[in-house]
């Protein structure tokens, strides 16, 4: 899968990412072996992904276990997310406009 989407980016337009700084990697690396070029892709985007995984859910399960402790804070984000975002889902500009989740919560929105 993840050799499909750089196969994909290779054939599409030149673009400044993290993406384009792996393949950009793979091309520079001494060995010239296709085999290597690709394991190399393959093992960054790997530990990239699992990386922000375990990030993230850390940081859910902090949030939660403060939640949890803190009903009253509870409360209060679940009624400004309720308030804000009624039946749509959730975007950058609503995450914006949050006082209680957002900027208690120390995020740089």
């Amino acid at each position: 899968m993840i050799l499909k989407v750089v196969k994909q980016r290779v054939e599409a337009a030149y673009e400044k990412d993290l993406v384009q700084m792996i393949l950009e990697g793979a091309k520079n690396s001494a060995d010239n072996s296709a085999l290597l070029h690709k394991n190399f892709i393959v093992d960054n985007c790997k530990t990239l992904f699992f990386a922000g995984h375990d990030t993230t859910a850390l940081a859910t399960s902090w949030a939660l276990t403060l939640l949890a402790a803190h009903p009253d804070w509870q409360a209060r984000a679940c009624a400004e997310v309720l308030e804000i975002c009624r039946d749509k889902p959730l975007d950058a500009d609503m995450l914006r406009s949050m006082k209680v989740v957002c900027h208690y919560a120390s995020c740089q929105c």
